[in-house]
């Protein structure tokens, strides 16, 4: 199991080729709001892209985070959502309902982003377990603006510690706090985001969370 440590280097080039299947369905979601999903669903967008892979990116949260993205991209000439592509990604919102539950029965996988903060893991957890056991297998959760104090470091064991118990799900490496490299991504652009001169740490993060979250 991956826990919330960034890694690097090896790392990075063992997950360099990372298969996704043609058809598969990746929902973010979990009943926590703010904490990322629209960030990492657009993220993983280009981050498929990158790699030629076309993605239909459908936006189920009434805020509509994901699909102003797409259109402010369209604008400048840039595309990034393809409806007739058979992978999908979709960027639900932060609670629960039967519009939500669709995707998440028929995901390959289910990636709950959270911040390891007390208010958030008693949401999170208390999601986790309540869902099915089968659905359990298809989660990873994806910790997000993590900063190196101790609260932070005993959340992410107590996630460890829930999973380990469960039998079931994942912890990815997670995403530091660098808000002047990710939510500026949400402004839209006319380039992919992986195509930029990015600092090499960032790179291998994001690409670190990626791989882990696709690979089985």
């Amino acid at each position: 199991m991956l826990c919330g440590t960034i890694l690097y280097g090896t790392y990075i080039d063992k997950w360099r080729n990372i298969f996704v299947k043609d058809d598969a369905l990746i929902v973010f979601t979990g009943d926590k709001g703010g904490v990322g999903k629209s960030t990492l669903a657009v993220l993983i967008t280009e981050w498929l892209l990158s790699r030629g892979k076309q993605v239909h990116l459908i936006d189920a949260d009434p805020n509509q985070t994901s699909k102003t993205w797409v259109e402010k991209c369209g604008a400048l000439g840039y595309q990034v959502s393809f409806p007739d592509a058979t992978v999908r990604i979709v960027d639900t919102a932060g609670t629960s309902g039967s519009s939500l539950n669709q995707y998440i029965r028929r995901a390959d996988i289910i990636v709950v982003p959270f911040q390891p903060h007390v208010a958030d893991l008693e949401t999170v957890v208390g999601w986790f377990l309540s869902i099915n056991p089968e659905l359990q297998k298809r989660v990873v959760f994806v910790p997000n603006r993590l900063t190196p104090t101790k609260e932070q470091r005993d959340g992410l064991q107590e996630v460890r510690n829930i999973l380990k118990e469960e039998g079931r799900g994942r912890l990815a490496p997670g995403l530091s706090n660098r808000p002047a490299v990710y939510p500026p991504l949400l402004n839209g652009r006319k380039e992919n985001f992986f195509s930029l001169l990015l600092d090499e740490k960032v790179k291998q993060e994001v690409e670190a969370v990626f791989a882990s979250i696709t690979s089985n």
